[in-house]
C-alpha cells in the first residue's frame, strides 16, 4: 500500500487543529486515521490529538485480524477515546467544550472497515468515480435525508458546519461502521471538511484521477482547496491499495 498523509493550516486559520496518522497492528494491518478538532484556545488540537493517538496506539497493540472482531474493536476504542476526551474537557477549564471528529479505515483481509463520528469523510476511487463511504453526522445531512434541500444547496448552506455527533462532547455517541470490498489499485481518501467545503466530489475525483503519484495527488488536493479559499484546516490521508493488500 502506498500512502500519503498531509495536513495544512489553510489560508484563514492561525492554527491547525487537524491530526492525521497511519498505524499498524501486531499483524502489520494498516489503520488510516484522521481527526478534525474543535474548541477555543487551541483546545480542538488537544481533542484531535488525544483521540487520534488513543485509537492509533491501541491499534498498534492489537492482535485483531478478522473483520468482525475489528468492527467491534473500532467501535469500542472510539467510544473509549470519547470518554477520555470528555473527562479531560470536564477536568480542565481551558479545555472545556473541546471535541473532535474521527474517521478511519482499517485494511483487513481484502476488505476496508470504515468507522466515523462527525463530518470528516472517507471515499474510495475505483478508477472511474469517487464514491462516498461515510455520511456526515451533520444538520445539513439531516436536511438532505428529509429531502428539504438539494445537494447543490447543501454545498453552500449557511449551517453546513453544524455537527450532530462529536467525539468528546457527550457521553453518548454513535459510531457508524461499514465494510466494503477492496480491489487492487483502489484509492482510499480520508479528509476533513476543510477539503470538502472547498471542493466538490467531482473536483476531488478529477484531481485523484489526474496524478498516479499518491504524494503528488495529496499535495494537489491541498493546493486546490487553498486556491479555492482555504477557509479551514485541510487534511488528507490518501492510499493506493496494492495487489498484496487484497489477497
Amino acid at each position: 500500500m502506498e500512502v500519503s498523509q498531509l495536513t495544512d493550516t489553510g489560508q484563514i486559520r492561525s492554527s491547525n487543529q487537524d491530526q492525521v496518522g497511519v498505524f499498524y497492528n501486531q499483524a502489520e494491518q494498516a489503520l488510516l486515521l484522521l481527526c478534525d478538532g474543535m474548541g477555543g484556545h487551541n483546545a480542538g488540537d488537544v481533542a484531535s490529538e488525544m483521540a487520534l493517538y488513543a485509537v492509533g496506539h491501541a491499534w498498534e497493540e492489537s492482535p485483531k485480524t478478522d473483520t468482525e472482531a475489528v468492527q467491534t474493536w473500532l467501535e469500542d476504542n472510539i467510544v473509549s477515546a470519547n470518554d477520555r476526551v470528555l473527562q479531560a474537557s470536564k477536568k480542565y477549564n481551558d479545555l472545556s467544550g473541546m471535541g473532535t471528529t474521527i474517521v478511519g479505515i482499517a485494511i483487513i483481509e481484502g476488505k476496508g472497515i470504515v468507522a466515523h463520528v462527525g463530518d470528516s469523510r472517507a471515499y474510495c476511487y475505483d478508477g472511474e468515480a469517487l464514491k462516498p463511504l461515510t455520511r456526515d453526522h451533520s444538520f445539513v445531512q439531516e436536511l438532505l435525508d428529509m429531502n428539504m434541500i438539494t445537494p447543490s444547496e447543501a454545498q453552500n448552506h449557511p449551517q453546513k458546519n453544524i455537527v450532530t455527533q462529536t467525539v468528546g462532547v457527550s457521553e453518548d455517541i454513535k459510531v457508524d461502521i461499514s465494510v466494503f470490498a477492496l480491489e487492487a489499485q483502489t484509492m482510499l481518501l480520508l479528509c476533513s471538511d476543510g477539503l470538502t467545503d472547498m471542493l466538490t466530489d467531482d473536483d476531488i475525483g478529477q484531481i485523484i484521477a489526474s496524478d498516479e503519484d499518491v504524494n503528488q495527488a495529496a499535495q494537489a488536493l491541498i493546493a486546490a482547496a487553498n486556491q479555492a479559499g482555504g477557509r479551514d484546516n485541510i487534511s488528507v490521508v490518501l492510499a493506493r491499495i496494492e495487489g498484496g493488500d487484497v489477497s
